[in-house]
């Protein structure tokens, strides 16, 4: 019978074992000088070796990598030279920074998934010494001569124009904001309909046809997140990926489906739109396609214009009505 018990549990320990033993994945990071010098440029990079049929996740960020400005970003797989069945993944960040001192940049994780199993694993930190360039015991240059006089005017006068001048375009100002006050502003289009036209607008620029795909994204993201923040009145135009998925979940009125593809666009070409890499054309024809069926989807019911006419025309009327009191 304890037999019995030992070989039970031993089958049930191999059966809690196997699903951390989906994969092999194992990670590394490394400098190519770890000693730099004040404004120097250097390389991350992040070696991953996984299944060829991975879907490695790898770091992503925009702008710095801890005290690191990151100046551009690749990625690529390499499956050449490697096991049958394994591919490796590399990430390769160009960084600098402007701040001499002993630096340590932080493990970054990497996800790797295969069917419904995934790894997730941490880099090793990477020490970076960066040095300045002078020993610090320059002394500054004496002078050699009495200083001369100076031909300028006092400074009390400077100080006179200045104000003269200031109160000068007060005055300028409060004199055109009165002639042209009457004028008022173009009167704005509706979200649907702003939107379209930005659309069409953009793509007259032609900019996926010369490779620009840069401006192009930056301009498409642009004009959706500002109709989707004017259409159901939530604050994302200048929030950053983690902010715009936080807001997102809470947007009445927008399907599941675009409240997560808005956050995918976003996390897509950031390194498109800050990085210079590059999507392919299928994905670029795809996110180009998206768009106009977000507004399309999305856009308002005649019902709802209706609705907003009506509490226009209301407005209009309680604002006339509050000018005859005043009288």
């Amino acid at each position: 019978m304890s037999r019995f018990l030992t070989y039970f549990a031993l089958v049930l320990a191999f059966i809690c074992a196997v699903p951390a033993l989906a994969f092999d994945v194992s990670v590394k990071a490394n400098v190519d000088n770890a000693q730099v010098f004040v404004g120097d440029m250097f390389n991350y990079e992040i070696q991953v070796t996984a299944p060829e049929n991975a879907i490695v996740d790898l770091p992503s960020f925009v702008g710095n990598l801890g005290s690191f400005e990151v100046k551009e970003m690749k990625n690529e797989k390499v499956t050449e030279g490697m096991p049958k069945g394994s591919a490796r993944f590399v990430w390769l960040a160009t960084l600098n920074t402007f701040v001499s001192g002993d630096f340590l940049i932080a493990p970054q994780q990497v996800q790797a998934v295969v069917g419904s199993d995934t790894v997730k694993v941490n880099t090793d930190p990477v020490a970076v010494k960066v040095s300045m360039r002078t020993t610090g015991e320059e002394t500054d240059i004496l002078e050699a001569e009495d200083p001369l006089d100076d031909p300028r005017l006092p400074q009390w006068l400077f100080i006179l124009l200045i104000v003269l001048g200031v109160i000068v375009l007060v005055v300028l100002g409060w004199f055109l904001h009165k002639k042209f006050a009457k004028v008022g502003a173009a009167p704005r289009l509706p979200p649907y309909e702003e939107a379209v036209l930005a659309l069409k607008e953009l793509r007259q620029k032609n900019y996926l046809a010369e490779g620009n795909q840069g401006d192009y994204f930056m301009a498409l993201g642009f004009i959706t997140r500002r109709y989707v923040e004017r259409r159901f009145e939530v604050d994302i135009l200048d929030a950053t990926v983690v902010e715009l998925k936080q807001r997102m979940a809470h947007v009445a009125g927008l399907p599941q489906a675009y409240k997560e593809s808005m956050v995918t666009l976003a996390v897509e070409t950031e390194p498109v739109k800050f990085a210079k890499m590059k999507l392919e054309g299928e994905r670029c024809r795809f996110w180009d396609e998206w768009a106009d069926r977000l507004l399309e989807d999305t856009k308002p019911t005649p019902e709802e214009e209706q609705a907003k006419k009506d509490a226009l025309k209301a407005a209009i009327r309680d604002v006339k009505a509050e000018r005859k009191k005043k009288k």
